[in-house]
């Protein structure tokens, strides 16, 4: 019984170090085009990621851009990579290229890109204090 509670536990250890999602808070601020005027303006993105979903909270001065805020799914494609879809109803939960987010982890740092970003090169997320 101690030999099967110990590989147990050997086991969650292994898991929980080895797993791909990132856990917590982490944040990028990069560049959007504005809705309505297609300016250049800088957006910050906060994520909290939890086991099995993703919240996500925009600081903007601009309130017309803080859409697709809320809650979003998590899942992982055959090459590692995160998809995050929006929970929701209304232009955020289409599959369009602009409302799905990726992550992926290289070594031990968090990489993002989104159809919604200006760059569409991986951008580094910041692990949140």
């Amino acid at each position: 019984m101690r030999k099967t509670i110990s590989v147990f536990a050997f086991i969650l250890f292994f898991n929980s170090y080895a797993q791909n999602f990132p856990n917590g808070n982490y944040t990028i601020t990069t560049k959007v085009e504005e809705i309505g005027t297609e300016n250049i303006i800088n957006m910050k993105f906060d994520f909290y990621f939890d086991t099995d979903k993703v919240f996500l909270r925009l600081d903007t001065k601009n309130s017309q851009e803080a859409y697709c805020e809320g809650e979003y799914s998590l899942k992982e494609n055959k090459n590692k990579i995160l998809i995050l879809k929006y929970i929701g109803e209304g232009i955020c939960s289409s599959d369009s290229i602009i409302n799905t987010i990726y992550v992926k982890r290289i070594k031990k740092f968090y990489y993002i890109k989104s159809g919604r970003f200006e760059s569409n090169k991986w951008l580094k997320l910041e692990k949140s204090k």
